[in-house]
């Protein structure tokens, strides 16, 4: 059935919303990101604000399925166009991807959202599974890229590690310019991921 104009304004209304959210989770917080200054954000009502989302948490819950939506397409889209050889993608890009992946917007309106779930436990509740779902995934595509063969123990310990570092790099971001510690990190880490074992 062929959509009329009030069901566009409708999926427009929103689409602005969300993005309205994530924007204002990574730059004022989650204590700011209400349904009202949202709906400035987003130039719209706050009545048709609060048709769509009726409360914070279902406003917050489908900005993080965006986000983790967004960040997973980003990194798979990156992922395909490197150019994968017998022993798999090159190491340093691959660490670059990874590192790349734990900042921006995105990672940052997430940041924002985990530390105001460890003193509220109906955000907890929505973002440790999603999370968890998006860094299984991301795991398992850097595994792949680098054919890595996850049936051996150190090599899946040094891609556990990757993801600690990368992570760590992005909460440092959220406050300070982390270039230079993003350069060493990738030298550091191709010394190490160079050492996995590939898959045949």
């Amino acid at each position: 059935m062929p959509h009329t104009p009030k069901q566009d304004r409708s999926k427009e209304t929103h689409r602005k919303l969300v993005e309205a959210t994530v924007h204002t989770l990574a730059t004022r917080g989650v204590p700011a990101t209400t349904v009202s200054l949202v709906a400035e954000k987003a130039g719209v009502s706050r009545g048709a604000a609060q048709h769509h989302f009726q409360t914070r948490e279902t406003l917050i819950e489908q900005a993080l399925g965006q986000i983790s939506a967004e960040r997973t397409e980003q990194f798979r889209e990156a992922i395909a166009a490197l150019d994968v050889g017998e022993n798999g993608a090159p190491v340093e890009e691959v660490i670059r991807l990874v590192i790349e992946f734990f900042t921006g917007e995105l990672f940052h309106a997430a940041t924002h959202v985990w530390s105001a779930a460890a003193s509220e436990p109906n955000l907890a509740k929505i973002i440790l599974p999603a999370e968890s779902r998006l860094n299984r995934e991301i795991y398992e595509l850097t595994a792949e890229a680098l054919k890595a063969d996850l049936s051996d123990k150190p090599t899946r310990r040094f891609l556990t590690m990757l993801f600690d570092v990368a992570r760590g790099l992005g909460l440092s971001s959220v406050l300070v310019d982390a270039t230079e510690q993003k350069e060493r990190a990738v030298e550091a880490l191709s010394l190490v991921l160079g050492q996995i074992k590939r898959l045949d």
